[in-house]
């Protein structure tokens, strides 16, 4: 019988950090923010990622020898990978995990949505604090290719924002890069029909995107949910109707200071479970990582992980 681990390894954090993440700074920031936790009194080891899917291979881990706090150091697309590990480890119960994440990303939207800044000291503060929330978690079903579930903490979305995120180079250059490149892409992407099934309610037609939100921001601060809560076992789906450049370009203020709801092009809806077909078939993304295509269906498990809040 594997022996017990420790109370120091249990609760002593574990930081998963991304080199990769944010700007290139020969990993200042995560200096700035080790100190703080040092100043903190916060006691933690840390572990830098070495490739794509690595965080993902050492949370398991850590979870598997005994450790019950993770803290992912990086973006989204770092957090993401830390939850897949921890959702795949195979615990009793999720809830014993306690999830951290300290933002060094270009977006850190699902930070923003949590309230946590980027500067080091408030970092610290939080984390030495201890205030956590049980929050959902979002799996992603694939159910034509029969393909390994996946899973989302913050946003996920179907067409126009995934194509986005498929043509964003890594590492990102810029806070603007996505922005940009969905502003020029708009000249050329061709919308596909969707149907969109959440509980109840169905959405049909031509469509940009459909958002599939558990948090409230995505894409480097746009605010696609302001209605969405993280811990209610509800799903907020956006619906939006085919753009051209120019009919987007007014909606872009709507969209970044959160009332985009109340647009014309946009249908809304919220459900526990919710499925998305297309034809033809669109990319599927998760926290901003590309994990397939539709046919595709969302759910949630409600207050599945125990997570660090201000």
């Amino acid at each position: 019988m594997k022996p017990e681990p420790s109370p120091e390894i249990r609760d002593r954090w574990l930081a998963i950090v991304n080199p990769a993440a944010g700007r290139p700074d020969g990993g200042a920031a995560w200096r700035a923010i080790a100190r703080s936790l040092q100043e903190a009194g916060v006691a933690f080891d840390v572990v830098h990622t070495e490739r794509p899917g690595h965080g993902e291979e050492i949370a398991r881990r850590a979870l598997l020898e005994g450790r019950r706090r993770i803290a992912a150091v990086g973006g989204d697309g770092s957090v993401n990978e830390v939850i897949h590990g921890i959702m795949d480890a195979g615990l009793a119960d999720t809830r014993d995990v306690t999830v951290a994440v300290l933002p060094h990303g270009t977006g850190n939207d699902w930070a923003r949505s949590l309230g946590i800044g980027c500067e080091p000291q408030q970092i610290a503060r939080v984390l030495a604090t201890g205030r956590t929330m049980l929050h959902d978690v979002g799996a992603i079903d694939f159910p034509d290719s029969g393909g390994r579930r996946r899973w989302f903490i913050n946003v996920a979305g179907a067409g126009y924002d995934a194509w986005v995120t498929e043509h964003v180079p890594r590492p990102v250059p810029s806070a603007f890069t996505y922005l940009g490149i969905a502003l020029r892409g708009l000249l050329s992407y061709s919308s596909p029909e969707f149907c969109v099934t959440a509980g109840d309610t169905r959405l049909e037609g031509r469509m940009l995107l459909a958002f599939v939100a558990n948090a409230q921001f995505c894409g480097n601060r746009m605010h696609v949910a302001p209605t969405a809560r993280m811990d209610d076992g509800l799903l907020d789906v956006l619906a939006v109707e085919e753009l051209s450049l120019l009919e987007a370009l007014p909606k872009l203020g709507k969209l970044y200071t959160g009332r985009i709801l109340g647009d014309r092009a946009v249908r809304h809806a919220r459900a526990a479970r919710v499925r998305i077909d297309t034809r033809p078939t669109a990319i599927i993304q998760a926290d901003g990582q590309i994990v397939g295509t539709t046919p595709a269906e969302f759910s949630l498990l409600r207050q599945a992980l125990r997570v660090i809040v201000p």
